[in-house]
This record gives structure tokens, C-alpha cells and sequence, in this order.
């Protein structure tokens, strides 16, 4: 068992490397019209993925009046916990944690 803290550019990016897209045909298409099949579900790579999104950096202690606005760090993050899986596609996006606030697991 290892876990990984990711940080994706967006969360585009982090669907493409934790999903596999199962494709059907558009239900529009028609043989004298022809559409690319479509996207119609996605099936996890590893079976413990917490998606944790955007974070923000900590506000100051005491908050001044008016509060100020909340500042995103860039990134997409998730934890990943891998047992038994291939880990290596993660290893490009993985992260120390610091100086991000952490979410681990339980």
C-alpha cells in the first residue's frame, strides 16, 4: 500500500490519467451522417481515489475586516492510495504535500 498526493494541471487532466473512458456510438449518428462514438461512462484505474479539487491557501489568523478574498493555489490535487495497482502513471503528477494543507487517509 502507498499513497500519492497528485497535483494536476485541471481536472481534465487528472480524469485522463485516473479514468478509462468507455466509448458508444452518438445516438445521433446515422449512416448517411457518421458522428464519433461518444463518451458514455469512466471506469476508475485505481479503487481508492479521493478528489480533493481546487485548494486554497490558509487564510491569516486573526481574519481582518473585511475578510479577505480566498487565494487558489494552482492545481487540481487528489490523493491516491494504491494496493496492488500499477503506480507508475502517477509518478509524474505526484507531490510533497507541503506547502499544501493536507487531506490523508483514515
Amino acid at each position: 500500500m502507498q499513497d500519492f498526493y497528485l497535483k494536476f494541471v485541471d481536472e481534465e487532466q487528472a480524469q485522463e490519467v485516473l479514468y478509462t473512458p468507455t466509448y458508444a456510438p452518438d445516438p445521433e449518428s446515422t449512416p448517411e451522417d457518421p458522428l464519433p462514438d461518444v463518451i458514455v461512462s469512466w471506469t476508475p484505474n485505481y479503487v481508492n481515489i479521493d478528489t480533493i479539487g481546487v485548494i486554497y491557501q490558509p487564510a491569516p489568523d486573526p481574519l481582518p475586516e473585511p475578510p479577505p478574498e480566498p487565494v487558489p493555489y494552482d492545481g487540481w490535487f487528489v490523493n491516491v492510495r494504491v494496493v496492488g495497482e500499477d503506480a507508475e502513471p502517477l509518478m509524474a503528477y505526484s507531490i510533497d504535500p507541503e506547502p499544501y494543507p493536507m487531506r490523508v487517509w483514515g
